[in-house]
């Protein structure tokens, strides 16, 4: 029974990795349509920024530099970072666990 508890958690650690690294992505496309200067009109760029300053509104205005570019890379850059050190604690957990026989 060990082998399919692993399994199990190996799958788990996967679907985690998987969704904190989608939300890290959203978040840096997001940037990349910042320092880019993307045309905020577009309904990509729009729904991309909405579902970006959602994941990281703990970040968004953690630091107040004067160049909106610079202040993008830091707290979006940030928002991103800690998803995937999460994520990469996540997976890292639930891969070493395993179930009690």
């Amino acid at each position: 029974m060990p082998y399919v508890a692993t399994r199990h958690n190996s799958l788990i650690a996967h679907v985690i990795s998987i969704v904190f690294g989608l939300i890290a992505l959203i978040i840096l496309l997001h940037l990349a349509f910042v320092l880019l200067e993307a045309n905020a009109g577009n309904p990509l760029v729009a729904f991309i920024a909405d579902l970006a300053n959602w994941f990281s509104w703990l970040f968004r205005d953690m630091f107040t530099i004067d160049d909106p570019k610079v202040r993008a890379v830091v707290n979006y850059g940030l928002a991103a970072l800690v998803y995937l050190l999460i994520g990469g604690v996540l997976t890292g957990f639930g891969r070493r666990w395993r179930a009690a026989d």
